[in-house]
């Protein structure tokens, strides 16, 4: 169980106030921060992380106390069992994929880095530097490289922002391979529907600093209405490609030749 309850003053789009944020994450689960832009979801983030610290607040983890302001006890980053990915990867430029992974590796644990390289997808690129990896790469390096500490807390801060559809899908299905085998307890910013709700299992939504919503999804009950994008038809496999603004399906339905570019279509489970 992870507590979190901070206040911190903050400019807002509606002037100065106090991000005020009080809640608990269940061991193994998957939250999604959601709200406007400037509502303070990656500053929450950077709160969680020891990145910045609150005017007063309390982060407990388990039996550890991460910090209390009242008691003056504020662990550094460092010290906090944290993974932290961000947009923009924040890889070492001049390694390659396996030593920024083996980098936050603690010692004598090559047999984790490679199960991590393996189960990301990476084992053709491990001996590229970051410059020659495309953004969906980028980011499953840095998925591996956040996890290999085995964290208490997953922090992901729009990882799927710069991506394509077809990265997004990508990484979407290996970062919910890799929850649900490890149980990392995960913290998820993102401005984009389909990647929340597909991955999510409780939605908070900041507004103004200020939890307006916590839900809990039903995934066996959400769905998303988009325009098709592209269509083709693969005659070496037989199967149906469709790609919406934010995904990816194929289908074997002869029904899908029927369909065409600006049609409508459910995202969600059972498409």
């Amino acid at each position: 169980m992870i507590q979190i309850d901070v206040v911190m003053p903050r400019l807002f789009t509606e002037g100065v106030s106090d991000l005020q944020a009080r809640f608990a994450l269940e061991s193994g689960s998957l939250t999604a921060l959601v709200g406007p832009s400037g509502s303070g979801k990656t500053t929450l983030l950077r709160l969680a992380a020891g990145l910045e610290t609150p005017r007063q607040g309390r982060i407990v983890v388990d039996e550890s106390v991460w910090l209390d302001t009242q008691q003056r006890i504020n662990q550094p980053p460092q010290q906090r069992s944290i993974g932290y990915i961000f947009q923009d990867t924040a890889l070492f430029p001049n390694m390659t994929v396996r030593e920024n992974i083996t980098y936050a590796a603690p010692m004598n644990q090559q047999p984790l880095v490679n199960e991590l390289i393996e189960a990301t997808g990476l084992e053709s690129f491990v001996n590229q530097k970051p410059a020659r990896l495309s953004g969906g790469q980028r980011q499953r390096v840095a998925l591996a490289r956040a996890l290999v500490r085995r964290p208490q807390l997953l922090l992901l801060d729009e990882p799927f922002a710069a991506l394509d559809a077809q990265a997004s899908q990508t990484l979407r299905q290996v970062l919910l391979d890799l929850h649900r085998a490890w149980g990392t307890t995960t913290l998820l910013v993102s401005h984009h529907e389909v990647d929340v709700l597909a991955l999510a299992d409780r939605v908070i939504r900041l507004v103004q600093g200020r939890i307006e919503t916590d839900e809990r999804i039903n995934k066996a009950e959400w769905a998303i209405t988009e325009p098709i994008t592209r269509i083709e038809y693969n005659q070496i496999q037989q199967y149906w490609y469709i790609e919406t603004a934010t995904t990816q399906l194929q289908s074997t339905n002869p029904a899908w030749s029927q369909r065409k570019v600006g049609d409508l279509i459910q995202v969600g489970p059972g498409t």
